[in-house]
């Protein structure tokens, strides 16, 4: 695991955007699971940067879904899938031929998990892989307790996680189970990034990276990804 502090969210935004960008250069066919959420703007605002003024090129990539809310329908505002497609799928103009996502509504959440597991292992594991972190120490919707070792699987939110998520939400929302891909996903992806900041996120990542790994402690596993990145802006440093 290599850690990096930036003076900013600016600066951390831009340097995440570039680990990501020079590893879809080496490999342009890449398949890139990439967290939604507030975290990762600034992310999505340099890729689609990079993309405009021609330094990037990702027609060649595949996007999977990294979590949904199960009775969530994609269009609605909140669900992960309308953030993904309004703030990067959108201004990339990513067609959906490139995009593997949750189903919300699915009738049988655990099958689209099983599905979704069965297509990153068609690809060989995924080659990127970001993620933020709750305040609670979870990774995706892997809460507090998931294994270590869990692929894709119906989590069952804890109840920071669901008085959280209704930021994102226009009206109160009943928000009680998710569909995730597991902390194992992290552990085998080529480029695995943990990404937060601002003082909120400072608790959970001084006990990230000074407690011994845990799963009560999801982000802990950090410590355990050799090829990792566990990148901080100075807030949450």
């Amino acid at each position: 695991m290599q850690l990096k502090i930036y003076p900013s969210y600016q600066s951390l935004s831009r340097a995440t955007a570039d680990l990501i960008a020079n590893y879809i250069r080496e490999k342009p066919e890449s398949l890139v699971c990439i967290a939604s959420g507030h975290t990762p703007i600034g992310v999505f605002q340099c890729l689609v940067e990079d993309v405009q003024n021609k330094k990037l090129d990702l027609d060649g990539c595949t996007f999977v879904s990294l979590d949904e809310w199960i009775g969530i329908p994609p269009h609605v505002e909140g669900s992960c899938r309308h953030m993904m497609d309004k703030d990067f799928f959108r201004p990339l103009n990513i067609p959906e031929n490139q995009i593997r996502f949750f189903d919300g509504m699915t009738q049988t959440p655990q099958q689209d998990c099983d599905q979704m597991n069965s297509f990153i292992a068609s690809f060989g594991g995924l080659d990127i892989m970001l993620v933020g972190v709750g305040t609670n120490g979870h990774i995706a919707m892997n809460e507090p307790g998931t294994s270590f070792d869990s692929y894709a699987h119906v989590s069952e939110l804890a109840e920071e996680t669901k008085a959280v998520g209704q930021k994102y939400f226009p009206a109160q929302t009943n928000l009680s189970k998710g569909l995730t891909l597991g902390l194992r996903h992290l552990k085998e992806a080529r480029l695995p990034v943990v990404m937060a900041n601002g003082v909120r996120k400072k608790a959970i990542m001084k006990a990230a990276l000074s407690e011994p790994p845990s799963e009560k402690i999801p982000v802990t596993i950090s410590q355990l990804i050799p090829q990792g990145y566990v990148l901080l802006d100075q807030e949450a440093g």
